[in-house]
């Protein structure tokens, strides 16, 4: 347990001294690299958890290549606003994909099931990063992306802390054993107060927004951790992945970050004109 435990401490001190160093170095750069890297392994772990058999091998390949395109291409500011166009035209590839390969499918509802993981994990690992990055590209970008992971990791540590000092109530026991209603609750509190407690780095977003922004990117934070639970869960798996010693995979750590990023940027972009 000891020894478990001084893995997570190690990884998670690793994990921020890079992204410290990428976001001080790189900018806009390095957290467009980590995205990227985010979108291959993350698309990976999604399609391990999706495709298993009876699935043809092709599929996985095919979830992470087709991921990786997409965000490169809608990540470039000047088809940003086609990005609506391309998840059509990821759904005819797919379509496309399931009829020229049927045979390899043993059931015409595995076709099916097929386009419809592939729909859903583009959206999951290629998408919800995305937005990440069109953050990153409106003014004070880069104070909106600092924002959005504080409020969703203060979001863990007041849930941690309230949840081992008043966890009472359990708030989906078969998904997250661990986690009730008062570490909810406390995580929300932390996610709020960490939003307002950012307002000297984003003067000109009103407290009242940085509030609700917060309370909210903390909500949507939670229901990301849960959501990836879920996944893990019909899949029959503890991780998604173990990029990270004690901590799992890629969506194992950013679950709750994916589901907030789209807020983020809605506010970033109003707020930035």
């Amino acid at each position: 347990m000891k020894n478990n435990l001084t893995f997570r401490i190690v990884s998670a001190l690793v994990a921020v001294v890079i992204l410290v160093l990428a976001v001080y170095y790189g900018r806009e750069t390095g957290i467009y690299l980590m995205a990227l890297f985010c979108v291959f392994r993350g698309s990976f772990e999604m399609a391990r958890l999706f495709f298993q058999d009876p699935y043809p091998k092709f599929a996985k390949p095919f979830l992470v290549g087709l991921s990786l395109t997409i965000f490169s291409v809608i990540t470039f500011e000047n088809f940003q606003s086609m990005a609506g166009i391309f998840i059509v035209l990821a759904f005819v590839l797919i379509a496309v994909v399931g009829i020229v390969f049927h045979r390899q499918f043993k059931e015409v509802e595995d076709v099916l099931s097929f386009a419809t993981k592939c729909m859903m994990g583009i959206v999951y690992t290629c998408y919800l990063p995305a937005t990440v990055v069109w953050i990153t590209q409106t003014n004070q970008g880069i104070e909106w992306f600092l924002c959005l992971l504080l409020v969703v990791f203060a979001g863990d540590i007041g849930a941690y802390l309230f949840g081992s000092l008043f966890g009472k109530t359990k708030i989906a026991p078969l998904l997250s054993p661990k986690k009730s209603l008062q570490g909810g609750i406390g995580g929300l509190l932390f996610s709020a107060l960490a939003a307002v407690g950012f307002s000297y780095f984003v003067p000109n977003t009103p407290i009242f927004v940085l509030f609700f922004v917060g309370l909210f990117g903390g909500l949507l934070g939670q229901v990301g951790d849960f959501f990836e639970s879920l996944i893990k869960r019909v899949a029959g798996v503890k991780d998604s992945g173990s990029i990270m010693p004690g901590h799992g995979g890629v969506l194992d750590r950013l679950d709750g970050v994916l589901l907030a990023a789209p807020l983020f940027y809605v506010i970033s972009h109003y707020y930035s004109l």
